[in-house]
């Protein structure tokens, strides 16, 4: 579904070069629960932005279901993340004047759906992440494992084909942080949507199916756990 080839990227920071990645191969299969981890500086949330089409890459190749994303104009790479791709960051990054309701069915009325079909869609998928009943509380009144959960909703919302999550459980306690990993993982199975982690949380690496490991900007090692 995935195919990272070669893939480079070089930061230019004054008279500093960073080379974020230095030749990254990589496949990724529909219906994937992985995880891409290492320390900081590795280039795994660099890797993470050029699949979500929020980055540019120097060298190399990402296509997606054939598609060669590096070729897409500005304007087609945002309409390629807002209608094929959902995200899930640390941060949430929820709307706070807007409602776990509004804040879910706000992406799918970015693609004209009707109003019907908004509101049943949304208010199943709140149901689905167990928020029912908080459909009207703004973020302010959720706790930060309700409001992933909306955010998990939101990326979920469209039926994209790939969720990239960047460090979902950063701000989580440990139990709640397991909650929404167990949470992502049958939205994973029932869903059949591809999941993809940026990470250095060893909860959510024993969670992944499939552990890959970046280090200065090189796969280091990718393993597929037994019974995956």
């Amino acid at each position: 579904m995935i195919n990272v080839e070669n893939v480079k990227r070089t930061y230019i920071a004054g008279d500093l070069k960073v080379e974020a990645l230095r030749g990254v191969d990589l496949l990724i299969k529909k219906g994937e629960f992985i995880s891409i981890a290492g320390p900081s500086g590795s280039g795994k949330t660099t890797l993470l932005n050029i699949i979500g089409c929020i980055d540019k890459l120097d060298g190399g190749k990402v296509s997606i279901e054939g598609q060669n994303v590096g070729d897409l104009s500005k304007l087609e790479k945002a309409a390629f993340r807002r209608n094929e791709l959902g995200f899930i960051f640390q941060s949430y990054n929820l709307i706070p004047v807007l409602s776990a309701f509004e804040n879910v069915s706000f992406a799918l009325s970015l693609i004209n759906k009707n109003k019907k079909e908004v509101k049943e869609k949304t208010l199943a998928l709140l149901r689905e992440v167990g928020l029912e009943g908080m459909e009207d509380r703004r973020p302010s009144r959720l706790s930060g494992g309700q409001q992933q959960r909306v955010a998990i909703a939101r990326a979920l919302i469209k039926n994209p084909k790939i969720i990239l999550a960047d460090e979902p459980t950063a701000n989580l306690d440990s139990h709640t942080g397991e909650d929404i990993l167990k949470l992502m993982k049958e939205m994973n199975e029932k869903h059949q949507t591809t999941f993809i982690f940026s990470t250095h949380d060893r909860m959510v690496m024993d969670y992944a199916r499939r552990l890959v490991l970046l280090h200065d900007g090189l796969v280091t090692e990718d393993t597929v756990k037994e019974g995956a």
